[in-house]
């Protein structure tokens, strides 16, 4: 008997695994396009691991008209180019080391001398590489650090001094081709002599890496725009966000048609300091603007734009430049305090003072030190999100 039953516990259990092994799996019946939608609302990384399910899957999620539906980046802010006689990067993700190769030892000889990053956009750098021959001659280059992958950008034309600025407009979501947009100046003379010019915006050159060429189009804002340089750029829906020295944001969209100004936000209760830089961002989706907030200088405020399309701001945080550094902003100025970034998906601010980059937690108040970057650091820091998908930026071109 004791036998008997033994063997029919046994039976039992193969009989239930088989009925198991044969019952159909319920994700077998949904379509590709219900798997495709379910699978863009997972984290990147979960979507990695989604590809190692079945081939079925794996196909889904590298076939070439899904791509812009799925998540392609990982969710993190990894840290800041910035230079410091040389080009360095600081890590701000609390996960040890960086996932890429930040001193871009993989570019060729010939790319790496003379290499200077002049903007970032979701995992992309735009760089320009002078060349030794001749001084005025210069090529762009788009580097994606997280796969190795680069491509050179034809320039629009020889060097000029009236070609200051170059920013990068990339949003992996949306489109896989990057656009490269080089802001024409009203400059002249020899680079030491502006006496009589001011170098507002003429206009722009747009590259499309889709189509490989550039268009110019003349500056369409109503007023002379004077950019600030070393201020953050934001791309976000196919338009480009730049700060000016008029207390006004500047946009323009990939085709040059479509020119708005944004004045700097203020209300009532708060109002920002004539002699303070405002700093923009893009963080949740929405640009993000940060500056000396009250005449006294005595918070940073932080504001949101809620709708892309309107010029409306809406005060997000203020927080007390005593309660960050114990010290009000008028004892030490612009240059020792400056805004680099609010992360992309967090309620976080980083901020540099006194050479030392620090974070911010807008819910719960934290400050956080990050490193010393050191007393010869210029000030110019460029955000960095890795990305690890397929991009146009394929190999050398």
């Amino acid at each position: 008997m004791v036998g008997g039953s033994s063997t029919k516990r046994s039976g039992g259990r193969k009989r239930r695994r088989r009925r198991r092994r044969e019952r159909p799996n319920s994700m077998d019946h949904l379509t590709d396009d219900i798997l495709v939608e379910i699978l863009s609302r997972v984290p990147y990384k979960s979507l990695l691991r989604c590809s190692c399910v079945s081939s079925r899957w794996r196909d889904l999620i590298a076939h070439p008209d899904n791509r812009r539906k799925l998540p392609q980046r990982a969710q993190t802010l990894a840290g800041f180019f910035y230079y410091s006689s040389t080009r360095c990067f600081v890590n701000v993700s609390e996960t040890g080391a960086p996932l890429v190769d930040t001193s871009l030892a993989f570019l060729p000889d010939r790319e790496r001398p003379g290499l200077f990053v002049l903007d970032s956009c979701n995992g992309l750098l735009l760089c320009h590489c002078f060349r030794f021959a001749d001084p005025n001659v210069f090529d762009y280059l788009v580097i994606n650090p997280a796969t190795e992958n680069w491509v050179a950008v034809p320039v629009s034309r020889r060097w000029s001094h009236k070609v200051q600025t170059a920013r990068l407009g990339f949003e992996p979501a949306v489109s896989l081709h990057f656009h490269v947009f080089e802001f024409q100046l009203d400059w002249v003379g020899d680079g030491t002599d502006y006496t009589h010019k001011d170098g507002h915006v003429l206009g722009v050159e747009i590259y499309s890496s889709e189509n490989r060429v550039w268009i110019h189009k003349q500056c369409g804002w109503s007023i002379d725009v004077i950019l600030a340089d070393d201020l953050k750029s934001v791309f976000v829906n196919g338009i480009l966000y730049v700060v000016a020295t008029e207390f006004i944001i500047g946009a323009v969209d990939v085709e040059g048609k479509t020119w708005r100004i944004i004045e700097f936000p203020c209300s009532e209760d708060c109002s920002f300091l004539d002699t303070a830089p405002g700093y923009i961002d893009l963080s949740h989706g929405k640009l993000h603007f940060a500056t000396v907030d009250d005449i006294t200088g005595d918070k940073l405020a932080i504001w949101v734009l809620e709708d892309g399309n309107s010029k409306e701001w809406t005060l997000k945080h203020t927080v007390s430049f005593m309660h960050l550094v114990g010290r009000q902003y008028v004892d030490f100025g612009y240059y020792e305090y400056i805004v680099v970034a609010v992360h992309p998906d967090r309620n976080m601010a980083f901020f540099i003072f006194d050479k030392t980059l620090m974070s911010y937690d807008m819910d719960s108040g934290k400050l956080r030190v990050i490193e010393n970057l050191g007393q010869d650091c210029d000030d110019h820091y460029m955000s960095y999100v890795p990305l690890f998908s397929e991009t146009c930026v394929g190999g050398q071109q």
